[in-house]
């Protein structure tokens, strides 16, 4: 039986990479591999994990999955062992430095450590064509393009409310994700449609950054209408899915953008700035903007509001989209990304 050993620098729940992770074991242990798990610390799940000073064998095959600078990936260089990386990108240095220079120094370390798997790699699996071309330019030559691995909600109780309208964005409150946008485009939506709220899930990734926002909200007197609600568990997500009426991305930087697809899945219309990832995970199930001035979107949002004919064309374009990403079509994606690498 083959050892499969799953690198991830911390196995979390409400975690994307985390998620994916356990679903990838799943996986490996169906094609009749034993999967360990090892990583920098101790799991808060009820997982079993390998700390990384005890990992003294490795697996027949390794994953390692990479999104920042991590003790694991440099004990793979260290140690010159042939590893397979599953990239999930990692945030450019220069949209945090202004906001959390404490977290600059992983980023530079984990795009630095992208160079120095090259030579190692067995393969590469990217979950976008865009975090692919980023592998080929660091050196990989082996890359293979499969989704994150997710189960994906779908809702036919919509429950949105026409005289208050939810404008829905999921993720960490980072400066990359540019929720300042967001807050932007409600102030700019607020004289057509004055009720309209704006509804922010995920935990803040940067104290000074959310401390801006919310003083930002203020100045265009829009603080009433911006709820920032934090990270919450599934059942809460799963509600705020339900009751949004449009999902709104703005960020000038993302990987795959689980949220989107989730967003699609619901049967929620999607916004999204033409940037990164985002046109490839949108592509036509949504309306991609070129230029995100606070009218530009606010027009959008509008126009998906008060037009019944538009908003049903993206919602059923938007779950034939999600179809893509579904978990049994991930899951075949996953399986034919990694054919190969183990036998027996």
């Amino acid at each position: 039986m083959s050892v499969v050993d799953l690198l991830v620098p911390e196995l979390k729940s409400n975690d994307a990479i985390g998620a994916h992770t356990l679903l990838l074991r799943d996986l490996f242990v169906e094609q009749g591999s034993m999967v360990r798990f090892v990583a920098e610390q101790p799991s808060s799940m009820d997982e079993d994990v390998i700390v990384l000073p005890a990992w003294k064998k490795p697996g027949d095959l390794i994953v390692l999955q990479h999104g920042i600078g991590s003790q694991l990936a440099a004990a793979v260089v260290r140690r010159q062992l042939p590893v397979v990386l599953n990239y999930h990108n990692i945030t450019p240095p220069e949209f945090v430095e202004p906001w959390d220079a404490a977290q600059v120094a992983g980023l530079r370390w984990g795009r630095a450590q992208l160079h120095q798997l090259a030579p190692f790699s067995r393969r590469a699996v990217a979950d976008s064509r865009y975090n692919a071309n980023e592998l080929v330019d660091a050196g990989f030559t082996d890359v293979r393009v499969a989704p994150v691995l997710w189960n994906t909600r779908e809702n036919d109780d919509r429950q949105t409310d026409r005289d208050t309208p939810v404008v829905l964005f999921v993720g960490r409150v980072a400066a990359n994700k540019c929720h300042h946008d967001l807050i932007a485009a409600i102030a700019a939506l607020r004289p057509s449609h004055p009720t309209a709220r704006l509804l922010v899930v995920g935990s803040a990734a940067s104290g000074s950054y959310q401390r801006a926002l919310d003083a930002y909200a203020k100045r265009l007197g829009v603080a009433d209408r911006v709820d920032f609600v934090g990270a919450v568990d599934d059942a809460t997500l799963a509600s705020y899915l339900t009751r949004a009426s449009v999902f709104l991305c703005l960020s000038e930087h993302e990987g795959f953008c689980v949220p989107v697809v989730e967003a699609m899945a619901a049967g929620i219309p999607v916004i999204a700035y033409d940037a990164a990832v985002l046109p490839e995970t949108v592509a036509h199930a949504g309306i991609v903007l070129g230029n995100k001035s606070p009218l530009t979107v606010a027009t959008a949002i509008a126009r998906v509001l008060d037009d019944p004919t538009l908003r049903k064309h993206l919602i059923d374009r938007g779950r034939l989209r999600a179809e893509d990403f579904s978990l049994a079509n991930s899951r075949e994606a996953n399986r034919a990304a990694y054919d190969g690498l183990v036998t027996g």
